[in-house]
């Protein structure tokens, strides 16, 4: 008996030598479904209901778009810029609030938005953001002015010094002034003091108040009062020692990394993802900065670490924080953001973009320079290697990877950077073992994983799509591996054995030249032509029906 009979499927492996790869694994094979062992084929992507309009958030969606995120059930946050979105990680946020880093890029800063405002109109979402925290305010326009008349006879008489924060209409209070010697001044217990206070601080901050704190007999800055609105003005206050209130705790609520170049030199934040215990996380240049718990607008500097390398990526995974950077990767633990463990792991696997970095629930998957990256609680290690050698992974443009996760698998997107034509794509399961690794014929630049609805939704070419949800099949490919024979041979029958014969063709290689092209339609034998003899053979099938079985045969009666 010559010849050979494939009734298992599985995906490519580049990296061993064809003649060398089990009889199921291809050599090439794209837009290939294979979970269940045979061949079939990758559903197409179902047009958004909104595109029938377009309605939003279609009508908002164009060749440009770079980010989706789906912040209600009918109404999506979409941008031209590569940004990263988190819901509010407060506990029942009365205001619905979203925290945004990447918008504008490096010239940006981070950004707010509750729901209603950003959430008004017709669109595009969001109609307007806040910048993210808070900075110093000014100092009082002048000394505090005290007048010891009204305090009762015989009043202590003691120093105290004043400062303010200003707090949002969302409640977020800002560090505070900074003390100067004519802050300072002596007063009576009771005493009338009359406080002038500046302009509150200009830019879209969404002011509401500032409050005004003294110091105790203790030298510990207390409340005092709230003053409403954001103009200049004077303000007075005369409440007792014993009646201030409780100790400020915004000292150190300081904004993240922002635009100010003279401030931050390694740029605005990006990368905002969250962490249990209400803390989110973000980087600026080689600075890892953790909030407060449950305060996205405070980073303390007591909250900061630094790692060796640039950072280009952070998401959560179980372990805790894992941080990909130009260098090796570090793992972040902890619960609390001034008391956060890093362990660099000895392993050179930079991240080549920051958008590669997809979290996929117990580990996260990037890219690096040498292949595809798994880490976990347990380690590092390079996944890809098994299927794809250092140099066959640059035809797949590393640098320029972008991921999504859906149902366990890592869905990637790639291209040069200045020809579309190199736009493809492709899908790999960690989980597949032979089966892990099918290309894509297609491009998306944008997506979003909602996991409520168990949707993945892709951006291609300007179009909201659900992807794989289209009741018709993507057309697949799939090449053999080199199945070699010891005598030559000419093969004169063959079988393909499918669900149904809609669209599928069958091709004949030997010794690597075309010898015949069939379109399959039926489950009958049909002949191959002779006139030649040789020992290595493959096949390639393309089509949309389910493949499976597949025969190659000198005779007939070889077929069983």
């Amino acid at each position: 008996m010559a010849g050979f009979k494939l009734q298992t499927f599985s995906g490519l492996n580049k990296k061993i030598s064809p003649r060398l790869l089990p009889d199921d694994v291809a050599q090439e094979t794209s837009n290939a479904f294979l979970d269940r062992g045979r061949l079939e084929a990758l559903p197409i992507d179902l047009n958004d209901s909104s595109e029938s309009g377009p309605t939003h958030p279609a009508s908002h969606i164009s060749s440009s778009t770079k980010t989706i995120f789906k912040a209600t059930n009918s109404n999506w946050f979409t941008f031209n810029d590569e940004v990263d979105v988190i819901k509010s990680p407060i506990r029942e946020d009365s205001h619905n609030r979203f925290y945004f880093t990447g918008v504008s890029g490096s010239s940006g800063f981070p950004r707010m938005v509750d729901a209603a405002s950003g959430i008004s109109g017709n669109g595009p979402y969001p109609t307007t953001t806040f910048r993210l925290g808070l900075p110093t305010p000014a100092a009082f326009t002048s000394a505090p002015s005290v007048n010891n008349a009204t305090a009762a006879t015989g009043a202590t008489t003691s120093s105290r010094a004043y400062i303010y924060t200003e707090i949002t209409t969302f409640g977020e209070e800002g560090p505070p002034s900074v003390v100067t010697t004519s802050d300072i001044v002596d007063a009576s217990n009771g005493a009338t003091v009359t406080i002038s206070l500046p302009a509150a601080t200009s830019g879209t901050y969404s002011i509401a108040k500032r409050r005004i704190y003294r110091t105790d007999l203790n030298g510990i800055f207390r409340f005092v009062k709230d003053v409403s609105g954001t103009a200049a003005g004077t303000t007075t206050e005369a409440v007792l020692d014993a009646s201030l209130g409780e100790e400020i705790e915004s000292t150190d609520n300081l904004a993240p990394p922002d635009d100010v170049s003279s401030n931050h030199p390694d740029g605005p934040m990006f990368g905002i993802t969250t962490m249990p215990n209400g803390i989110t996380a973000g980087f600026s240049g080689n600075t890892l900065l953790f909030s407060e718990p449950f305060l996205p607008h405070s980073y303390p500097r007591a909250n900061q670490l630094t790692t060796a390398s640039d950072i280009v990526g952070i998401t959560s995974i179980a372990s805790g924080l894992l941080v990909t950077t130009k260098g090796k990767p570090v793992m972040v633990s902890g619960t609390d953001p001034r008391a956060m463990a890093s362990t660099e792991i000895d392993a050179n696997l930079p991240n080549t973009n920051k958008r590669s970095l997809v979290d996929m629930g117990e580990y996260a998957i990037y890219a690096s320079p040498d292949g595809l990256v798994l880490a976990t609680n347990s380690g590092i290690q390079l996944i890809s290697q098994t299927f794809l050698t250092r140099d066959q992974w640059q035809s797949y443009y590393p640098d320029n990877v972008e991921g999504y996760e859906y149902e366990g698998k890592y869905i990637g997107f790639t291209w040069n950077g200045s020809d579309s034509n190199t736009k493809k794509g492709f899908l790999f399961d960690p989980r597949g073992q032979k089966n892990a690794f099918v290309d894509l014929d297609f491009y998306a630049h944008a997506g979003f994983n909602d996991r409520e609805e168990d949707e993945l939704y892709l951006v291609i070419d300007g179009t909201l799509k659900k992807f794989a949800r289209g009741a018709t099949n993507r057309t697949y490919t799939w090449k053999s591996k080199e199945h070699y024979t010891n005598r030559p041979i000419s093969p004169g029958v063959a079988k393909v054995s499918a669900d149904s014969y809609n669209s599928l063709t069958f091709k004949l290689y030997a010794d690597g030249s075309l010898k015949h092209t069939q379109t399959v339609t039926n489950n009958n034998i049909f002949r191959l032509p002779g006139g030649y003899q040789a020992k290595a053979f493959h096949i390639v099938l393309q089509g949309t029906d389910a493949v499976n079985e597949v025969c190659v045969y000198e005779s007939p009666g070889e077929i069983t």
